[in-house]
């Protein structure tokens, strides 16, 4: 075997070896890298004031969606996220009519949502 092919060999056996960067599968992706969203169900809510719509994520930790006002009457809409075990998630206000803005609620740590209400405020 000649020199060069001996190294190009040589450096082949070490990234298989664990010289490489590639993670063996089914290891841990490094701390800090963000994970995709698991949102597969979809929500909606509607009032006199406006609707929104949008999916469930990450079981039920995590709501993304937007929020519509539809009506000329001083009130802003926004989505109300339900805690288990009590309290609550706001998310911003759309407003005036035909403003939309984005949904996007967290449960806090150890906590999920149980239900999504349409409220309001005077704007």
């Amino acid at each position: 075997m000649n020199t060069r092919r001996r190294i190009a060999v040589g450096l082949a056996v070490t990234a298989l070896l664990g010289g490489g960067l590639a993670l063996a599968p089914g290891a841990a992706a490094a701390p800090g890298t963000p994970r995709a969203d698991s949102c597969t169900t979809n929500w909606s809510v509607s009032s006199h004031e406006g609707y929104a719509n949008g999916k469930w994520c990450n079981y039920n930790t995590k709501v993304i969606g937007t929020v519509h006002d539809t009506k000329a009457d001083g009130r802003c809409p926004f989505v109300r996220g339900l805690l288990r075990g009590g309290g609550h998630v706001d998310s911003n206000w759309a407003g005036p009519k035909g403003h939309s803005t984005a949904v996007r609620l967290n449960a806090p740590r150890g906590k999920s949502f149980s239900e999504l209400q349409m409220r309001y405020i005077n704007c």
